[in-house]
């Protein structure tokens, strides 16, 4: 993998610069050219949230069926630590209001199909004196055919994200020489690590942007302000920020969740520039 990546990069070094103009896209001419997008105009996004999104698919919750058995105490803490060794637990709820009490909930940062996979493949029988919850199924690529040839290495989490801190986070999102950064006013560029609900596509005028891999919606061009929220642990193991930092420079990795532009926040709720209120804080984003 690691040899494959290194190939990568000296092909890419020896490819033609980009074009002139930063914003613009310059399409890929083969696999060993790749692209910078530092701007982009901001589409018009009335237009885009006025397009329903997707229903997040795949089975989101599992009832509890039967009462608590006497053993509901050993047999929440093995699905805990069974998950927890798969780093698959979201979080968990005790029944009553003693610090010891049984599990009663378990949110799994699986989807259901995953789980039930893992269940039988493992041997075991899901209880079902627990409420389940699960993760939506993605239904669109971490990076779309159109846009495949313009990324150098795409630096994402592969596990599902789960509930996250809600502090509201600012920057841009660029492509650089096909490697994604963000740049933020005062720091310097590090390498974007985003979370697995985010995508990459090319839209119909030749932008690459950010999508929701959950419902298929346009989140924003790379080069927008965008926002996200956080702050973000980064989950990635020392080989692929290594990796990271061989192909595309050696800089700092910074998780920055799964980002939307201003512009788009801005249009789907447009109550929240209403009032006096201040839409814009530190780094230009809006809040």
């Amino acid at each position: 993998m690691k040899a494959a990546l290194l190939c990568l990069e000296i092909c890419a070094a020896c490819s033609p610069s980009v074009a002139a103009d930063p914003g613009a896209v310059a399409a890929p001419q083969s696999r060993s050219f790749y692209p910078t997008q530092l701007s982009a105009p901001v589409p018009d996004y009335a237009e885009l949230i006025a397009k329903p999104p997707a229903r997040p698919s795949g089975e989101l919750r599992r009832r509890a069926q039967v009462a608590a058995p006497r053993d509901a105490k050993a047999i929440g803490r093995a699905w805990i630590e069974r998950l927890m060794a798969r780093q698959a637990l979201g979080g968990y709820g005790m029944a009553g209001k003693a610090s010891d009490g049984p599990i009663d909930a378990i949110d799994t940062l699986l989807t259901a199909s995953e789980f039930d996979g893992w269940v039988e493949a493992n041997g075991w029988t899901m209880p079902r004196h627990i409420d389940w919850s699960f993760q939506p199924e993605l239904v669109r690529p971490t990076v779309s055919e159109s846009a495949a040839a313009a990324v150098r290495l795409w630096t994402a989490s592969e596990a599902r994200t789960g509930a996250q801190l809600q502090a509201l986070e600012a920057g841009r999102i660029v492509m650089r020489d096909g490697c994604l950064w963000v740049s933020q006013a005062g720091r310097p560029d590090r390498i974007a690590w985003l979370h697995a609900e985010t995508g990459l596509d090319r839209d119909s005028d030749g932008y690459l942007t950010l999508v929701d891999r959950v419902t298929g919606e346009f989140m924003g061009r790379l080069g927008e302000e965008l926002v996200w929220a956080g702050p973000n642990r980064l989950d990635a193991p020392d080989w692929k920020i290594a990796d990271a930092r061989q192909v595309c420079g050696q800089a700092d990795v910074f998780p920055v969740g799964n980002p939307q532009s201003v512009d788009r926040m801005a249009a789907q709720y447009p109550h929240l520039q209403s009032g006096g209120r201040s839409v814009r804080g530190v780094d230009g984003a809006r809040r």
